[in-house]
């Protein structure tokens, strides 16, 4: 086994009385490698190749008074299975420019513009079109990752990608295509929907204007459309400009809306952006969502997601607003009326389903279950 820890020699673990730099959300300082992983019980031979995480872990000591829990370095962790056996586990920062310059090596290619926003990428990781690429949002780009999980470049898609990606593209198994709900706050108060080809490239672009400048943390599709998630939580000029915190906050003003985008390949292709109007709140991570019919026989759309009451409004260092539920929206497409119902009020995040179904219909979901506040949290 062996281990790097940061240039300076430094714990970057210094939690003061941030709930996000202690217990479970204690940062990890070090860089590890271990081979021929010791098995308690057997590893069934079928599960072969890499199970990869990816999460902020700031590089250097962060501020407790002002760190935000989305803000840390991104850290890809990793094992390898293979006929039974735990090959490796291994864990490495992302490398952006400034984290290889605290590590002391040299950057990594970068073929964007000198101001164009990087940063490490810390927020999901994904196997696509033959690359490992670690993700994040907010208008950086992705990192493209070895099969060891060292930093290869930061990517542009091979010059596809016209600007910002996403934390949360969908993968449409049909289809074998990405669909991606991008922002970034220096383009003022849109988003913008790509379709990623099959050979790793973006082939659609579509700007959608909006009436503020929303934090989009992820997107839902169907067979017909993609979802936007125009919610309260905007971009905040004055904490950006201050340079001491997270730049996205709770507006009680914002009128919280879904949007139904039509797909390019779907067979309402051209059709206009349908809006509905919901209930405040939040949704960091739908659990699906399906096209359907009602009882007369009209288009209805079913999203399944978590819903968090409020966000970054009282607690500006991470999501730690009130109790998130699973709830379901069903949008009906001929009255644009919305019907909301809870289908499970304990505390819970992180959904999914299986992954041939995402955008179809699906019996069952899955969850974390939170014993209470996501910065408490005992995953049950």
């Amino acid at each position: 086994m062996a281990s790097v820890g940061n240039a300076a020699g430094m714990s970057t673990t210094s939690a003061g009385t941030n709930p996000f730099l202690e217990g479970n959300m204690a940062p990890v300082d070090v860089e590890t490698t271990a081979v021929d992983l010791q098995i308690t019980g057997t590893l069934p031979a079928e599960l072969c190749g890499r199970y990869l995480r990816n999460g902020p872990n700031p590089v250097t000591p962060p501020d407790p008074a002002t760190y935000h829990w989305f803000m840390g370095t991104g850290m890809v962790h990793g094992i390898a299975l293979r006929d039974g056996r735990a090959e490796w586990y291994r864990n490495r920062w992302v490398r952006s420019t400034e984290v290889a310059e605290v590590l002391g090596e040299t950057p990594p290619p970068n073929p964007w513009p000198a101001d164009h926003m990087s940063f490490s990428a810390n927020t999901n990781v994904i196997g696509f079109a033959g690359r490992t690429l670690a993700l994040v949002e907010g208008g950086a780009p992705p990192i493209e990752l070895d099969d060891e999980l060292s930093t290869v470049t930061v990517s542009n898609l091979d010059g596809s990608l016209p600007y910002s990606f996403s934390a949360h593209p969908k993968l449409d198994a049909a289809t074998g295509e990405l669909h991606v709900m991008a922002y970034y706050w220096g383009w003022g108060n849109r988003v913008q929907y790509l379709v990623v080809g099959t050979d790793g490239r973006v082939r659609t672009t579509r700007d959608i204007d909006l009436p503020g400048s929303p934090m989009i943390h992820d997107t839902a599709i169907t067979e017909r459309y993609a979802v936007v998630f125009d919610l309260p939580v905007l971009f905040d000029m004055e904490a950006a400009m201050s340079g001491t915190g997270f730049p996205y906050r709770w507006f009680n003003e914002h009128e919280p809306r879904i949007g139904l985008v039509p797909r390019d390949d779907g067979p309402c292709a051209g059709d206009d952006i349908a809006w509905f109007t919901i209930d405040p709140c939040y949704i960091f991570h739908p659990l699906n969502a399906y096209d359907d019919v009602d009882a007369n026989g009209a288009p209805i759309v079913v999203l399944d997601a978590v819903r968090h009451p409020k966000m970054f409004s009282s607690e500006r260092r991470g999501p730690n607003e009130g109790r998130p539920r699973l709830d379901r929206w069903t949008l009906n497409l001929a009255t644009g009326h919305v019907d909301n119902t809870t289908l499970d009020d304990h505390p819970q995040e992180f959904p999914r389903i299986r992954e041939d179904l995402v955008g179809r219909r699906h019996r069952y979901g899955y969850t974390a279950g939170l014993a209470s506040g996501v910065s408490q949290d005992t995953l049950c």
